[in-house]
C-alpha cells in the first residue's frame, strides 16, 4: 500500500439487509468519527426496525491501526452487536490487519476473507443454526 491517506465508501444494500463499507489507509480519530457518523446514519433503517442486518468489510488497502485506533474499532465492533449486526464479514488482505480485527471483534459473529465474492457468499447463506 503505498498512500496510506484515510479513506472509506459506505453503502446500503436494502434488498440484501447489508451494510457494505471499505477503508483504506492509516486513520485517526478524526476519520474513524467519521466512518462511525456515516454507519449509523446508513444503518438507521434497519436499526430502528429492528429485523437485524448483515455487514462486509473491504478493508484489502486498510493499514495496521495504531493502538488507539484499535481500541476504537473495538468499541465499534460492540456498538455493531448492540444495533442488531447479525454477521458481518471482512475482507483482507494482510495477516496482521486480520490479527488486530480478529481481537477487537468478539462482540459478533465475525469471519475473514481474501476474496469478496466468498465473504459475501459467507455473509448471505444461513446461520448453522438456522440450518440444522
Amino acid at each position: 500500500m503505498a498512500d496510506l491517506t484515510p479513506a472509506f465508501n459506505v453503502a446500503r444494500k436494502d434488498a440484501q439487509r447489508e451494510i457494505h463499507w471499505s477503508a483504506s489507509g492509516l486513520w485517526d480519530a478524526a476519520k474513524m468519527s467519521e466512518l462511525f457518523s456515516e454507519l449509523l446514519d446508513i444503518s438507521r433503517p434497519f436499526r430502528h426496525d429492528k429485523m437485524g442486518f448483515r455487514v462486509l468489510g473491504d478493508l484489502r488497502d486498510f493499514a495496521v491501526q495504531p493502538r488507539e485506533i484499535a481500541a476504537l474499532i473495538e468499541q465499534s465492533q460492540r456498538a455493531s452487536a448492540q444495533y442488531g449486526v447479525d454477521r458481518m464479514a471482512i475482507v483482507c488482505s494482510s495477516v496482521l490487519v486480520k490479527q488486530q480485527f480478529r481481537r477487537v471483534s468478539e462482540a459478533l459473529e465475525c469471519e475473514y476473507f481474501t476474496d469478496k465474492s466468498e465473504a459475501i457468499a459467507w455473509l448471505r447463506s444461513p446461520r448453522k443454526e438456522q440450518a440444522a
